[in-house]
């Protein structure tokens, strides 16, 4: 049976390779698929040396070589001749040497080459109208180049590119899209471009992927964008003003810009699911309906409040709702809403949640919710029952100031597994009052999940700082409200006496003396035999050494 698996699996290497591949495949690895031979030669520090003059014109004889890996190798120079042959090949991965050209004829020879990556090298620019017709280029990879503007040296050059990537580069103007027609994925994404030329990608109409982040962008119209988007994403710009129009756009994300204010033609945006408005300065939401919206991030802007117009009468299929991080007056839910997760965190102005708080907040039909109170410094107080009509899935109190929780703030069931709480992070004191913690909420997360009780520690009485409350896990009687917990309660009181400098005295009683006494006269006996005991040896011991 052995020798026939190994029999096997010499003919499987013969057939991938000839002696010159089986030569390769010592220093790179070799593997083969259905769709043809793999040789990966990443990092294998191959650079400029005899090592990377591979007899690669035999490669292709046996069996289709599918994807040639030459990525981090310190290459400055691409053996054009020697590639020229693989006829064959789809993917080639030349990312992370020291390239600062492409060669033209690597178009020209390999016609069936599809993906080709030439990201993390030296390039400076590149000439698109090399991908010809003739060219099979569907994905090309270009980020993180040193490219300050893409050039076009012959016209009417329409090409079969898909997707381009030219991300973290230096490009500062959009004029070579004319003849990227089929494009269908874009990322322009950490660039120097300060606008959106009116023209340059409205020729794009297969495009549905664009990324324009990280950029210098001071608007954003979407009059100069194809109809055809999908989603766009200029996070991390200077937008100030954002102009609308009708759209398929399902995903907009617009985080940390200078936006002031969303307008009521947000509903142009009919198939909008996912909106980002984090990081902006927001003081209030539109009264709009958008019947598929399913995210919306409203986060460190400055919101006073909830919005009301945020509801599930506007956003009917509204599932995950984020307000974190505004100068909230209160948390107060003003309208319905049906949630699958619900975020306040690092909130610096709110002190407590009352029992009103949530009631129009809910879990969606026939589901749950997860929310998250978290990293809000200044919430001490949470009355009871606050999340008494919900079903939870998980809820997250970490970070917060809470010194004591309400034993009905939680339905600590064991058997609703779901319900995972977080309490890490706040400043217990561990009095009787929490007493409730040890008996029913340790044991089940104990159960559920060991890591929510990590860092669950007590901050006071002094006796118990920072002791993790797992700690007492299966400890029998009532920890915090026994003995121990009286024994806090009195070294607290002695400390703060003596930190107030106030005089400690302890008062005597007539047992105490008695007891006194005894002792004394005890220690006194016992000092007499020793004395005398000890004037005896030293008599005896002179006796002994008397000369005669």
């Amino acid at each position: 049976m052995m020798f026939n698996y190994c029999n096997l699996v010499m003919s499987l290497l013969l057939i991938v390779c000839n002696k010159c591949l089986c030569d390769i495949c010592k220093t790179c690895i070799c593997s083969a698929l259905n769709e043809g031979a793999i040789i990966d030669c990443h990092d294998r520090h191959l650079g400029i040396n005899e090592a990377l003059n591979f007899d690669l014109l035999t490669l292709d004889q046996h069996q289709p070589l599918n994807k040639l890996i030459l990525s981090k190798n310190n290459i400055v120079l691409l053996p054009i001749n020697e590639l020229k042959n693989l006829k064959h090949l789809k993917k080639l991965d030349l990312s992370q040497n020291q390239l600062d050209n492409i060669h033209s004829d690597i178009f020209k020879n390999l016609n069936d080459l599809e993906d080709l990556n030439y990201s993390h090298n030296l390039l400076w620019g590149f000439d698109i109208s090399i991908l010809n017709i003739d060219s099979s280029l569907s994905k090309f990879n270009l980020s993180h180049n040193q490219i300050s503007s893409l050039e076009k040296s012959s016209e009417n050059i329409t090409t079969k590119l898909k997707v381009l990537d030219v991300s973290h580069n230096k490009l500062n103007n959009l004029n070579f899209f004319d003849d990227l027609l089929e494009l269908e994925y874009l990322d322009l994404s950490f660039n120097k471009l300060f606008s959106l030329p009116v023209k340059s990608l409205l020729r794009l109409q297969h495009l549905k992927i664009l990324y324009i982040n990280n950029n210098h962008l001071l608007d954003l119209n979407l009059q100069n964008l194809p109809l055809s988007l999908l989603e766009l994403y200029a996070e991390n710009n200077f937008i100030n003003c954002l102009s609308l129009q009708k759209s398929l756009i399902y995903t907009l994300n617009i985080q940390n810009n200078r936006i002031f204010n969303i307008y009521k033609n947000l509903t142009l945006l009919e198939g909008l699911k996912d909106l980002n408005i984090n990081g902006n300065s927001l003081s209030e939401f539109p009264d709009v309906f958008l019947k598929d919206l399913e995210t919306l991030d409203l986060s460190f802007n400055n919101l006073t409040m909830i919005p009301q117009t945020v509801s599930i009468k506007n956003f009917p299929n509204l599932r995950i709702l984020k307000v974190n991080g505004n100068p909230l007056k209160d948390v107060k839910i003003r309208s319905e809403l049906r949630l699958e997760r619900f975020e306040i965190n690092f909130v610096k102005t709110i002190e407590e949640i009352d029992k009103e708080t949530f009631l129009m907040l809910r879990e969606r039909k026939n589901d749950c919710i997860n929310i998250t109170v978290s990293n809000n410094k200044k919430l001490s107080t949470i009355e009871e029952n606050v999340f008494q009509h919900m079903n939870i899935c998980s809820l997250d109190l970490s970070n917060n100031c809470f010194a004591h929780l309400p034993s009905k703030l939680f339905d600590v069931n064991v058997s609703n597994a779901k319900y995972l709480i977080n309490l890490q992070g706040n400043p217990f004191i561990c009095n009787c009052s929490l007493q409730w913690m040890l008996s029913a909420l340790i044991p089940k997360l104990y159960s559920i999940k060991p890591s929510l009780l990590e860092d669950l520690r007590c901050a006071g009485p002094p006796p118990l700082t920072n002791k993790r409350m797992i700690h007492w896990y299966k400890w029998k009687g009532k920890v915090f409200c026994g003995d121990f917990s009286h024994f806090a309660e009195r070294m607290t009181v002695n400390i703060a006496s003596i930190s107030s400098k106030q005089v400690v005295t302890f008062e005597t009683s007539p047992g105490m003396i008695a007891a006194l006494a005894t002792a004394i006269t005890l220690f006194a006996i016992l000092t007499i035999i020793g004395i005398l005991l000890t004037r005896r040896m030293i008599t005896k011991k002179k006796r002994i050494n008397r000369r005669f």
